[in-house]
């Protein structure tokens, strides 16, 4: 039996390969630091749509501290975004070692926004009314 591979302990590269995994899927991926998280997603362009996700890295052991995630759940309604938390789990095909497992944690005033699913690239902000 093989052993598992070893969670890269730099949090700048865990970052990163969460990072690549979301800008695989097709979101704009940006720091989070204003929001109190990782990462924020974008489905297009910050100038034309708002982000709708915020995202915590977990950490290598998989611990969470609750006192951060109740804080990140309760901020998450009045920044009208859905959190996910992204762990890091070795991966089960040949030439990637990482998959990124995703949770989202919506909550009844920030539910996902998105009722009907609208491809990465084609959502677009409300105009102003003046």
């Amino acid at each position: 039996m093989s052993a598992l591979p070893i969670p890269p302990s730099a949090w700048e590269d865990r970052i990163a390969i969460v990072r690549h995994h979301f800008e695989e899927k097709g979101y704009r991926v940006h720091s989070g630091l204003q929001f109190g998280c990782e990462l924020v997603l974008y489905a297009d362009t910050p100038d034309r749509v708002h982000s709708d996700f915020c995202v915590h890295v977990v950490p290598p052991d998989g611990s969470l501290d609750w006192k951060l995630l109740q804080s990140l759940v309760r901020s998450m309604p009045d920044l009208h975004k859905t959190l996910i938390l992204a762990q890091l789990v070795p991966s089960h095909e040949k030439d990637k070692e990482w998959d990124v497992q995703e949770m989202a944690i919506a909550t009844e005033h920030a539910p996902f926004r998105h009722k009907k699913t609208v491809p990465v690239g084609e959502q677009r902000k409300k105009p102003k009314l003046s």
